[in-house]
């Protein structure tokens, strides 16, 4: 399994985390570990709803006629660049 190592972590932040590993019955790696996968999945919970959002913007303003997977394809492209 791969391993990272942590350097120059404040002490304020190392004392908060090896607070909260305690209260959790966890050690203090399992507690980064913890965090860390909290933060990838409150990404992703906020990266849905702002790709529902886009999909509800895009039918309430979209054309009558369905859009062809090209014309989809340049506006998923479009968007990911940033452009209008």
């Amino acid at each position: 399994m791969p391993s990272i190592t942590l350097k120059d972590i404040p002490v304020e932040l190392h004392a908060q985390l090896k607070n909260e590993a305690a209260a959790n019955f966890r050690s203090i790696t399992q507690e980064a570990m913890s965090r860390i996968e909290r933060t990838f999945q409150i990404d992703a919970a906020l990266n849905t709803k702002r790709d529902q959002r886009w999909i509800d913007q895009a039918i309430a303003s979209g054309p009558e006629t369905p859009l062809t997977k090209k014309e989809m394809d340049a506006i998923r492209d479009r968007v990911l660049r940033g452009k209008k």
